[in-house]
């Protein structure tokens, strides 16, 4: 006998002994366990993600409102693209100018410190900002983590008649929600805070002889607070400050210009709501969004339940009377719901495993006593989970539910073993020590080698190394104190129950009765299971002579399996969609103005009163803006939805207003196409030359609209607008005395104003701005009568100095590493779809590019990669370590290889049942088919491990084989079916709130099980003998040589 397995041993009867001896102890352990596993259950908090969850990305938004997105990118985008190309382990920037300013996504390499590349970024822009123009005030940089999501969304339909209710909304409801313990910030959309507006009329400016944008530069130097140091009176010390700042409108108004010239001479003075071009509708009432951000560390379930309450605390306040608030997003609220789903199907699981043992076990005792070991596992895992920081969150939830089938494996081999030697006339004391000393290291084996498929997880990156972690903990710890609770509770439970039995009372109605259904189960067993394992029986003696006819079944069933149906599987990164709400974009044609939208929204709304009643919606929101918007159902989830949110939107679709030029969408489609896969191809040129690039999209979209199973090409093509060139003439601007550039910036005055420095007024900061009235902005002949200043003091008409040309511009230029970005996004027939993306990617990579041109891959596409290429490294490092492991248990390096054979066999389940259910693999499929490698070998461990227990004590190798197969089949076939089965309700529920679906996870683990149970049963066995012979062979060869 080889010293680890009798160092083993030796342990594993030392356990036994001391569970018999010291009964007080370790029932006193249990009793511990499960005050302190309580105790940490209900200390655990709620969250969506685990906790340390950062993802490596960054984006920057620069406002700069009315300008062309030309302008944009070399004012803006292109100063920001060089600063920011210079923080570190940065992998790539993909940049869009527009009309409304610029945008940066910033993407880092996975062991970089978010935190740290976050000031690197702000750095930057600092030092892009000097390159800005000036009246570019601010920017915004944004971290893509989990606190980033909104913990709450509050519509808020407000009545325009009140005075102010910008302020009002702004301290009495987002202060007092800020004030929440846990928020981090609050942002207020669809109103705009009222301003002083300085609109200046340009024909008394002229008359009076006013260089305008001189005045504006004098408003704004003359608005100030400046600290001037201290002085000393009367030995008091008194600080110095220089007052010029604005108390009032009417400080605006008598504001003098000259001796004889105040600003109300020349300009209107009002405080107001500037003009809007987007508007915002909750419930077909004007409103406001309010969006709620936490902290990072603050639980979004009790944030959730402090926001619930102090928004019953408003609704009953008179104040908001004439205010309808509806909080349509919760996060805590929904995450509460999706954990206590999770948690609801591993109950359901868990009481259907327990089923199945009853079954099997046919004794209601002992079947308590092996289900017991799963609440015992599941609160030493939460003890862990507590001390450890950890947090209950959608992750470890799952890892506790898959659990759930697998905690009782090691107990009902213990428990197996020791009526086994009960049954063959061992006394009970014996055959609880000897059954859990020889069974001991074949089922710590087996729990190892599932906990030892994560340790590759520590050499993969990225996203997939923190969730694999995270998942990995529960299940680590829960599966290492089943083991424990299977050779130290376990014997001591089936001893004590044995003493009671026999001596328990014989003759009372209960214990008949209890003895008919003994009886009436004990026939349903033996005639269903005692039939299929003779059939067992007699064909594992069938192949263990005819070898070669299972090679040959074997190989057509894996030839079929990975060689066809494997093909027709896709990888999906996506879960399912968010069931909580529905989103549809509308997009008007290029030539609508804000008010055709407006029109077309008024008429949508209507429809959208209407629905809310028939599709059971809690509330709607519409938001648009100059040619386009969106509506926004949320679904009322107290109530029995009969429709999912994708066929709410199609009803939708369906019923909204079709007009030409018009295009609706779901915005879960258009939401990152990209990574739907199946039924969207998205291609990407990528060049310096915007005209070069449209050139080879035109010529290009027509053959790929004319290949078999494309439906239609939407094209990437940015939205032209109409503009209107001035080009300066600098022979003109040079006679004229006049700078070519402070001709551009005095354009961009007259057109969009200017702002000053804010007003302070009752504690608040009001913002000003300097313009002409709308009616000398709004023309082509305003703008070419408009005055510009020379340097001489005098000033020339704008038409003197530039020449007008009209133009089409792009409404956006997208980049990528500072390329432009062209985008043709190709829509697919679902059944062709496989093979019209071989067609494209064909098509592609035969097309003769111009030099610089090239497609790239999309950030989608890189992102999938690197997720397989991380998982599908982290399964083959499992396989390695598992055979290690086989090898250490077996002494052998052949003989493990006979067990290693039933990975592929769970593969084939695992094909098959995504085939069968029409659904793809997923991100938590992968993630449980490396869960799947260290859960199937367990049954050929223990199997192999018994066969070399018997040839040791002298059995001829097949006797050995049939006699272990035997011994073990109903063993196997019961911790399979526990797990299985007990993996059934969450595989087929619903998706979650948060649109989290376990199916893919569910079909992995179901099928992988199913076939790598049925086949283990006769390809371990037959493989064995192969192995075994070779394993002779080396050997003879050996004994030869010397």
């Amino acid at each position: 006998m080889k010293p680890n397995i009798e160092n083993s041993k030796a342990m594993s009867n030392r356990l036994a002994r001391f569970s018999l001896d010291r009964r007080v102890t370790v029932f006193v352990l249990l009793l511990s366990i499960i005050v302190v596993g309580l105790i940490s259950a209900l200390g655990l908090p709620m969250e969506l993600f685990p906790r340390g969850y950062e993802t490596k990305f960054l984006s920057v938004y620069v406002p700069w409102s009315d300008a062309p997105a030309a302008e944009t990118l070399e004012k803006i985008t292109k100063p920001m693209e060089e600063e920011l190309s210079t923080v570190k382990h940065l992998e790539s920037i993909n940049s869009r100018s527009g009309q409304s300013g610029a945008s940066a996504f910033l993407k880092f390499k996975s062991k970089t410190d978010i935190a740290v590349a976050y000031r690197e970024v702000r750095d930057r822009m600092e030092r892009a900002r000097a390159r800005f123009p000036e009246d570019v005030e601010r920017y915004f940089i944004q971290k893509h983590d989990p606190s980033g999501i909104p913990v709450a969304i509050l519509g808020v339909a407000i009545d325009p008649s009140m005075a102010d209710y910008y302020s009002l909304i702004e301290k009495k409801i987002i202060l007092p929600i800020s004030r929440i313990d846990g928020i981090a910030n609050v942002e207020l959309n669809g109103l705009l805070e009222k301003e002083v507006i300085i609109e200046i009329d340009k024909q008394k400016a002229d008359a009076f002889g006013l260089n305008i944008y001189q005045l504006a530069q004098e408003l704004g130097q003359d608005n100030f607070t400046m600290a001037g140091g201290h002085v000393f009176e009367s030995d008091k010390k008194f600080l110095v400050r220089s007052v010029a700042s604005y108390q009032s409108l009417e400080d605006f108004r008598n504001r003098p210009i000259n001796d004889q010239l105040k600003l109300k001479d020349v300009a209107r003075i009002r405080y107001e709501e500037p003009e809007k071009d987007f508007s915002v509708r909750v419930n077909a009432k004007p409103a406001a969004a309010i969006v709620v951000f936490k902290e990072g560390e603050a639980n979004a379930v009790e944030v959730g339940k402090k926001l619930d309450a102090l928004l019953e605390e408003m609704r009953a306040n008179p104040l908001f009377e004439t205010m309808d608030m509806e909080l349509f997003f919760n996060q805590g609220r929904m995450v509460s719901s999706s954990i206590f789903s999770l948690i609801e199907g591993g109950e359901i699981g868990g009481l259907l495993a327990g089923l199945v043992l009853f079954f099997f076990l046919r004794r209601f005792r002992l079947t308590m006593i092996v289900s017991l070991s799963i609440p015992f596992s599941l609160l030493m895992a939460l003890i862990v989970m507590y001390f450890a920081g950890e947090t209950l969150n959608m992750l470890s939830i799952l890892g506790l539910v898959i659990c759930v089938g697998l905690l009782v494996d090691n107990s009902v081999v213990v428990a197996e073993n020791i009526y086994r030697h009960i049954q063959d006339g061992l006394p009970p004391r014996e055959a609880c020590i000897r059954g859990a000393q020889e069974i001991a290291l074949a089922i710590t084996m087996a729990t190892l080698t599932t906990v030892i498929v994560f340790l590759p997880v520590s050499l993969v990156e990225g996203e997939a190394q923190f969730f694999l972690m995270r998942l990995s903990l529960p299940i680590s710890v829960a599966l290492g104190a089943s083991l424990v609770v299977a050779l130290v509770f376990i014997p001591l439970s089936v001893f004590l129950t044995l003493r009671s039995r026999k001596s328990g009372p014989e003759r009372s109605r209960v214990v008949k009765m209890h003895r008919l259904f003994d009886r009436i189960l004990e026939k349903t067993y033996q005639v269903s299971m005692e039939k299929w394992q003779q059939i067992y029986h007699t064909c594992l003696s069938f192949f263990l002579r005819r070898r070669m006819d299972l090679v040959i079944l074997l190989a057509l069933i894996m030839g079929l399996s990975y060689g066809v149906i494997f093909r027709e599987i896709e990888f999906s990164p996506n879960q399912e969609e968010d069931r909580a709400s529905f989103q549809i974009g509308v997009e008007m044609s290029r030539e609508a103005i804000f008010e055709d939208t407006a029109e077309y929204f008024q008429e949508a709304e209507e429809i959208m009163k209407a629905k809310k009643e028939e599709l059971n919606l809690s509330g709607f929101m519409m938001m648009h803006f100059g040619r386009g918007g969106n509506i926004e159902g949320w679904l009322d989830m107290e109530e029995d939805n009969q429709l999912t949110a994708t066929e709410m939107a199609k009803s939708v679709l369906e019923d909204l207003p079709k007009m030409a030029g018009v295009k609706l969408r779901s915005g879960k489609e258009s939401q990152n196409e990209e990574a739907k896969g199946q039924t969207v191809h998205v291609l990407h040129l990528e060049g310096d030359d915007a005209g070069v690039l449209e050139k080879i999209a035109t010529d290009l979209e027509p053959v790929l609209e004319a290949l078999p199973g494309v439906i239609g090409i939407r094209s990437g093509k940015e939205r032209s607008a109409n503009e209107l060139a001035l080009v300066v003439d600098r022979n003109r601007t040079e006679s004229s005395n006049v700078n070519p550039e402070f001709v551009a910036g005095m354009v961009g005055y007259a057109l969009r104003g200017q702002t000053l420095p804010r007003f302070h007024y009752e504690g608040r900061e009001i913002p000003v701005r300097i313009r002409f009235e709308e009616d000398d902005r709004e023309r082509l002949t305003d703008l070419s009568n408009f005055q510009v200043p020379t340097r001489d003091g005098n000033s020339v008409p704008l038409s003197a100095l530039t020449d007008v040309k009209m133009l089409k511009s792009s409404d956006g230029i997208s980049r990528r590493n500072k390329r432009i970005n062209r985008s043709i996004t190709i829509d697919l027939v679902p059944e062709l779809a496989k093979e019209t993306h071989a067609a494209i990617k064909e098509l592609t990579n035969q097309m003769d590019l111009p030099e610089g041109v090239s497609f790239g891959i999309s950030q989608n596409d890189m992102s999938t990669n690197e997720t397989i290429k991380n998982l599908q490294f982290a399964a083959m490092v499992s396989v390695l370590f598992i055979y290690l492991l086989m090898g250490f248990l077996f002494e052998s390096f052949v003989l493990p290889l006979s067990i290693i054979l039933t990975i592929p066999l769970a593969g084939i389940g695992v094909v098959w049942s995504h085939w069968l259910t029409g659904k793809d693999l997923d991100v938590l499929g992968f993630v449980g088919t490396i869960l799947l490698i260290g859960v199937v070998v367990n049954n050929g461990i223990v199997l192999v491990d018994y066969v070399n227990r018997l040839r040791q004590q002298g059995l001829e190798r097949t006797e050995a084989l049939l006699k272990a197969a035997d011994r073990r089949f109903r063993p196997i076939l019961m911790t399979a079916l526990t797990t299985i089965i007990g993996m059934i309700p969450l595989t087929f529920s619903e998706p979650s709130e948060l649109g989290l679906s376990y199916k893919s996870f569910g079909l992995t683990l179901i099928g992988g099980m199913t076939t790598a149970t049925i086949l283990t049963l006769l390809v371990v066995p037959v493989f064995y003998t192969f192995f075994d012979d070779l394993r002779e062979r080396v050997m003879q060869g050996f004994r030869e040589l010397k």
